[in-house]
């Protein structure tokens, strides 16, 4: 039975048709757990929690940053450097008092993840790489969890629940039904250019929960496999539906998975060497990132800038930055992954060498290096 206090709480919600206080008890009851204290996860707690969701997880091992807030809606400015996990915590116990929540300083892996879902009734992963999606997926698909699936780039976001494996409809359908192999990292954006507008992780979050309260309290139509693509700019969403694979055999173990953006150890090294380079004063640093991208983070060393808008809005721009150098002169070029980089560099590099002068990308970036 739900107490007083949270009865008069979502009192008006139950006033909706088909929806009474038996929904309100399964809620109640429920037990989710949150891949993600970020621009998905936030709005995704904030809604399940005052919708009335009596028991959040939440894994994250980061920490709030300035750069985080203009979407990430349960952290403010004087937030900034604290955990995420415990700001989330603080933020839906407010909403909702007497709440459980679970709050994980740290990171599911493949050894911890299918330990970490015993006992959750819906896994909704908010995380914002392909590594940690294929992960869940594959840990949801052993264990038989259902898992509402989201994901956000630039104006364009995906929603999903799917639900395979143990205990799932005969016809269930999972995320490799989709996908079957996770996608190569030279396939996506870079991640940490890509961008994203902050209102649409708020909108396609919101979604996300939305189909978490049908799934949890059996209220209006949730469909298996049903793929909603929601895009900002023309507020309209496309549905398609995603049939089971039969030829595709079930995960039944958790395996390797490459972040986009990791760095090889042979391509560490030649950071470390590059980097080295640049401290001792042996290369130049060329920056190619954008003025916003500066501001963030950069690399402890005074270096040139030329933003890559300047140079497709300018075809003379390269020609330009390099007459600055002299022949013999290694330059570095960087940017905040490494991929930008690696391609500027194999555009540009014989024009450079024509003049004498050695360029090289380096590897990982700011986000190594920086």
């Amino acid at each position: 039975m739900l107490h007083e206090q949270e009865l008069k709480r979502t009192a008006r919600q139950m006033n909706l048709p088909g929806f009474g206080p038996e929904q309100q008890e399964r809620l109640h009851n429920a037990r989710v757990l949150v891949i993600g204290a970020g621009g998905l996860g936030c709005p995704i707690m904030q809604t399940l929690a005052a919708t009335g969701v009596g028991h959040i997880t939440v894994w994250d091992d980061d920490h709030v940053d300035i750069t985080n807030i203009h979407r990430q809606i349960l952290f403010g400015a004087d937030d900034v450097g604290r955990s995420k996990v415990e700001v989330a915590a603080e933020r839906l116990r407010a909403l909702q008092p007497g709440i459980e929540v679970t709050a994980v300083d740290g990171r599911l892996t493949p050894d911890n993840f299918i330990a970490a879902l015993d006992g959750i009734d819906l896994l909704i992963d908010g995380s914002d790489t392909f590594a940690t999606k294929f992960l869940a997926a594959d840990a949801a698909e052993i264990t038989g969890t259902p898992l509402v699936w989201g994901s956000v780039l630039r104006y364009r976001g995906d929603i999903a629940l799917w639900w395979s494996g143990p205990g799932a409809p005969a016809d269930g359908v999972g995320l490799r039904d989709l996908y079957p192999t996770q996608p190569d990292a030279d396939s996506v954006p870079d991640c940490a250019t890509a961008g994203v507008l902050g209102v649409t992780t708020s909108a396609v979050g919101s979604l996300m929960a939305t189909e978490a309260v049908k799934f949890l309290t059996g209220v209006g139509n949730v469909q298996v496999g049903r793929l909603h693509v929601y895009d900002a700019l023309s507020t309209t969403i496309r549905r398609f539906t995603v049939p089971r694979d039969p030829a595709r055999p079930r995960a039944t173990t958790l395996a390797t998975y490459a972040e986009a953006c990791a760095v090889s150890t042979e391509a560490d090294t030649e950071g470390q060497s590059l980097y080295d380079d640049i401290r001792t004063g042996a290369a130049h640093a060329l920056d190619i990132r954008e003025p916003h991208e500066r501001a963030i983070a950069d690399l402890p060393f005074a270096s040139a800038h030329l933003p890559l808008s300047e140079v497709k809005r300018d075809p003379d721009a390269v020609a330009n930055a390099l007459a600055k150098y002299a022949e013999g002169d290694e330059v570095v070029v960087y940017c905040a992954g490494g991929v930008r980089s690696e391609k500027f560099v194999d555009t540009h590099a014989q024009s450079a060498a024509q003049r004498g002068i050695m360029l090289k990308s380096l590897p990982g970036g700011v986000q190594r290096w920086g």
